[in-house]
């Protein structure tokens, strides 16, 4: 008896971009116009579309390596390969920055960047940023116009990026001196694959830094990040203005909001509720798999970040300064959400409690 299964594999936009520019084909991606990580510039409403390349772009010896290595990583994963896919990355060291969006990810991815010689501005959102590889547990649409999303779609997005961030970064930055690349990463989806992600990069081959703020000075970042707080106060459901909007929509339609609902709800519950998902999960997604005390719980504050930055400047012996983390306190303006805010923190403690995790704590900043 023959099986046979026909699979629609498309290499990704963010894949091909990122291939062309290691190719030398696209200078346009990392010319430095494009701040993904600014702390205070307005950016996420008005994304740049990638230009499309033709087939030559797989052509080169380069291409065809990368192509042919995320076949074989596809395979390794679906095969259940994971020693040779753990070979494959073992000069790869991941430095995986993971928390709700507006918590102080892309400071960190930012300076972990810089820590490896990297000027941020120049390395493509794609291969350093969210987004990219899109990987779900959701397997269908869950907004009007959506594409549906496959399980191969995910793993196929997965291989591309392990595989293009390997190229990537031992092309583009030196080896640390114990011997390895380290690869910076902010990943708020891999809520969804956590645990796998840990046992098929193996145990002690990455670093998982976890960011978490106060929900309320969260939502006042958003909006401050997604252009402006809704005139009626209301979540902007039928014309959301960033993509993170677009993953609050996503999130409170997963926990059973209808798009009527959620046009009604005010723009700091739907967040709150949002962040409440996010932690929630967070916290059985299989991150503290094998290791409880590897991933490391950062509350959100200048201190504490920076401290986390000078402790992997030290490490590779990088003297760089620490750039500062910029906060601006703004929650007294809406004062009426700032008890349910510290109500969300306080229930998201104690669930994390009954799991025997400790939730960190957190201030209005």
């Amino acid at each position: 008896m023959k099986i046979r299964i026909n699979l629609d594999l498309t290499p990704s936009q963010w894949f091909v971009g990122i291939l062309a520019e290691l190719n030398e084909r696209y200078s346009d991606w990392s010319d430095g116009s494009y701040d993904w990580a600014a702390q205070t510039t307005d950016f996420l409403h008005s994304p740049e579309p990638l230009p499309q390349f033709d087939d030559s772009i797989f052509e080169t010896p380069l291409s065809r390596r990368a192509v042919s290595d995320v076949l074989q990583v596809m395979i390794a994963v679906v095969g259940g390969d994971h020693e040779g896919l753990r070979r494959y990355l073992e000069p790869i060291r991941f430095a995986f920055v993971i928390g709700y969006p507006r918590s102080g990810g892309s400071y960190l991815t930012k300076e972990l960047l810089r820590t490896v010689g990297l000027d941020h501005a120049k390395v493509s959102e794609a291969l350093a940023h969210d987004g990219f590889p899109e990987v779900s547990d959701v397997w269908f649409a869950t907004l009007p116009g959506e594409r549906y999303f496959h399980l191969q779609d995910s793993i196929f997005q997965l291989a591309e990026f392990l595989v293009i961030a390997s190229l990537y970064y031992r092309l583009k930055t030196q080896r640390h001196p114990h011997g390895y690349w380290l690869a910076p990463k902010k990943f708020h989806k891999i809520v969804n694959w956590a645990g796998s992600f840990k046992y098929l990069l193996g145990p002690g081959r990455a670093d998982y830094l976890v960011t978490v703020r106060n929900p309320l000075p969260t939502a006042i970042s958003i909006y401050e990040k997604s252009g402006g707080f809704p005139k009626n106060g209301r979540f902007p459901v039928e014309a959301p203005r960033s993509g993170i909007e677009r993953w609050v929509i996503r999130d409170l339609v997963t926990i059973g909001h209808s798009l009527a609902e959620i046009a009604e709800m005010d723009y700091f519950l739907a967040v709150q509720r949002s962040w409440s998902a996010y932690y929630a999960r967070l916290a059985t997604s299989g991150l503290f798999l094998g290791l409880r005390d590897e991933p490391q719980l950062i509350g959100y504050g200048a201190a504490a970040l920076e401290a986390t930055i000078q402790g992997y400047r030290s490490r590779h012996l990088n003297p760089t300064s620490v750039e500062p983390v910029l906060i601006h306190e703004k929650a007294q303006e809406h004062s009426r959400w700032i008890a349910p805010a510290e109500e969300a923190v306080d229930a998201m403690s104690r669930h994390w409690a009954g799991l025997g995790l400790a939730f960190p704590e957190l201030t209005l900043a």
